[in-house]
């Protein structure tokens, strides 16, 4: 697993820094905080006069959510992510309850009431709501996570809209109307990178592509003669004039292609041999007769 790990705040183009990690397959199940810091690490040791403390910073993923320090990797974070570095520490870790609570799944529930700002949770929305104007067709968004696949951003739900910034990318209208949620869609990671992609292609049944060498063979069945033909006439010679010389060699050899061949390789290697200058007296090849 590998990720991507962005620090663009500074004004200063040379004290921002993109960071490169392979991930040891025990930090998958570990806590984001080993990111952090081993890019603080990373950072501080080529930036001396721009010394950076990880307590003050927090991760956000290509979606701007904050990845909290003591989540899972794998349970927030994707093969070939793009995590960006800003300013202001991530929340702390939530309160277990003691007896635990159906609604609040044994943590301890924000409060507020039907009045309450929440952010929306939907796919593409990340809209500002409250319950009491919380109406059916109030959010417009996405069914299906995104997909960040090398310099593609998109929807799975929309994989013919494509976008390469992200700017463009959050400009895709959602695809579904419905109520604003502050739940998450699906469990754990929700982003989708090249892995999903290539393995969604491989469980597929859709065409099969030709390589090039396929594409290759296929120009290949031409005759060598005709092969010949279509040549000469790229380059300007006329077609009437070759098909006329195949045609009186056809005849001398009794169509015997091999030897119509060799006789064509005589009569253009020696016109070769005469623009370059090399016949030193060869005598050119005698006429058909």
């Amino acid at each position: 697993m590998k990720v991507f790990i962005h620090y663009e705040e500074p004004a200063a183009e040379s004290l921002r820094q993109t960071l490169k990690i392979t991930l040891p397959k025990k930090w998958e199940k570990g806590p984001c905080s080993n990111l952090m810091d081993t890019f603080v690490k990373n950072y501080n040791a080529k930036h001396p006069e721009n010394q950076l403390n990880g307590s003050q910073l927090r991760i956000e993923t290509e979606m701007r959510e904050v990845v909290p320090m003591h989540a899972v990797v794998c349970e927030r974070v994707h093969d070939r992510a793009d995590l960006y570095v800003k300013f202001g520490a991530a929340g702390a870790p939530p309160t277990r309850l003691g007896g635990g609570g159906a609604k609040s799944g044994g943590f301890e529930a924000g409060a507020g009431g039907p009045d309450a700002m929440r952010a929306c949770k939907n796919f593409g929305c990340n809209k500002k709501y409250c319950e009491r104007t919380n109406f059916d067709g109030e959010c417009r968004h996405h069914t299906k996570p995104p997909v960040f696949h090398e310099t593609a951003k998109y929807w799975s739900c929309c994989p013919h809209k494509k976008a390469y910034d992200w700017e463009s990318f959050m400009e895709i209208k959602g695809c579904a109307h419905g109520k604003h949620s502050d739940i998450k869609p699906g469990a754990g990671n929700v982003a989708l990178g090249g892995s999903h992609v290539r393995g969604a292609a491989g469980g597929a049944a859709g065409p099969k592509l030709k390589k090039i060498e396929d594409y290759n063979r296929g120009a290949v069945e031409l005759k060598p003669i005709e092969a010949l033909k279509h040549a000469l006439i790229a380059i300007g010679c006329s077609a009437s004039d070759f098909e006329a010389a195949v045609a009186a060699l056809n005849k001398k050899f009794d169509n015997d292609e091999a030897e119509v061949l060799a006789e064509l390789a005589t009569e253009f290697g020696f016109g070769l041999h005469n623009l370059i200058g090399t016949t030193n007296g060869m005598a050119p090849p005698p006429p058909s007769s």
